[in-house]
């Protein structure tokens, strides 16, 4: 492992974000890399795990004022998209793509090993998420006609099929833009969100796993580029997707709904967010969206939420996500962009 520098202050800046009147101090930090950034892992307010093409991995301890890079040599070539840190020292990452494996580091990035390999050669990993240090996911493209979910109940170290899912429809598979196509609530349920078929859907367990069925959204959907990239749950329970088509970066239909029955039914949004978005979180009480063209800030304003640019001028962003305790965000994105979000 090798550190990769200080982070810069490039960027700079304070932003009104919506209705409740927060701001937020958004810094450019340097990465130490130049490729595009997806798989995003924020475990504290100090720890951070990016996976990054050819195998590459990411690592700050200290808020992204440093971050060392090291390479997993069993991902060689290929792209980690996915990433599930648990502290500084114990991450797991997954390839996007063939070879489809699953790795874990114990030791801070020195060493990896693999806890899952394809035997298929089929798989295309889209997403991990982890309920507890226990208890996590896999979603893969479907592999011979089925949808592939892995789950762990040993904190990643095996992996095991699961049975009985939904079938795809033609074409539906899942997208790995930023390691958020899962999302995960405190009492067992699990989200997926699909694309690429007549029908843009969530794959939904309330138990843990243990069965499943599937929900239709109001989602872009009809090609190979258009569905559902991002999917999250907020304090209040609100369930969220966001998406569209990344053909169309700046087209608004079908890019963004929220439910507040665990995907039932859906809401469109009368103001959706400004582009095609590719990852979205809660931050206090406002949420961001991020997306090829920009950077949306949207809030719940009397039972419609509603977006607006956030002025941030980002490039290319491509996932986001926040620390558990909210003091922090990061956005990542093309040419090895990094941005660090602190609310004032």
């Amino acid at each position: 492992m090798s550190p990769a520098g200080h982070a810069g202050l490039g960027l700079v800046a304070s932003i009104l974000a919506g209705c409740a009147g927060e701001t937020w101090t958004v810094t450019e930090q340097a990465s130490g890399v130049t490729s595009s950034l997806r798989g995003l892992s924020v475990v504290d307010d100090d720890t951070v795990w990016i996976g990054a093409p050819d195998g590459q991995v990411l690592l700050t301890l200290d808020g992204g004022a440093t971050w060392q890079v090291s390479t997993a040599p069993e991902a060689e070539g290929a792209d980690l998209r996915s990433a599930q840190g648990f502290d500084g020292r114990t991450a797991l990452f997954a390839t996007a793509g063939q070879p489809a494996r699953i790795l874990v580091t114990r030791d801070g990035g020195e060493t990896f090993a693999t806890v899952w390999d394809d035997a298929s050669g089929g798989a295309f990993i889209d997403s991990i998420a982890f309920w507890d240090r226990e208890r996590g996911l896999a979603f893969s493209d479907p592999v011979g006609g089925a949808f592939l979910i892995l789950r762990t109940l040993d904190g990643g170290n095996s992996w095991h099929r699961l049975d009985d899912l939904p079938q795809p429809l033609e074409g539906e598979a899942g997208f790995a833009a930023s390691n958020s196509s899962i999302a995960l609530t405190g009492d067992g349920c699990a989200f997926i969100g699909t694309g690429g078929a007549a029908i843009a859907r969530i794959l939904r367990s309330c138990d843990y796993g243990e069965h499943w069925d599937a929900m239709e959204t109001p989602l872009a959907a009809g090609s190979g580029g258009a569905g559902i990239f991002s999917v999250a749950t907020g304090q209040s329970g609100l369930l969220v997707a966001s998406g569209g088509d990344y053909l169309a970066p700046t087209g608004q239909a079908g890019n963004f709904a929220t439910s507040t029955d665990r995907g039932e039914t859906w809401q469109v949004s009368p103001s959706p967010p400004l582009g095609y978005r590719s990852g979205i979180t809660e931050f206090g009480s406002q949420w961001i969206t991020v997306g090829t063209n920009g950077v949306d800030i949207g809030a719940d304003t009397d039972g419609a939420f509603v977006w607006r640019d956030s002025g941030w001028g980002m490039v290319a962003p491509n996932a986001v996500a926040v620390s558990p305790s909210g003091n922090a965000g990061w956005i990542i994105g093309a040419n090895g962009s990094v941005w660090k979000l602190t609310p004032r």
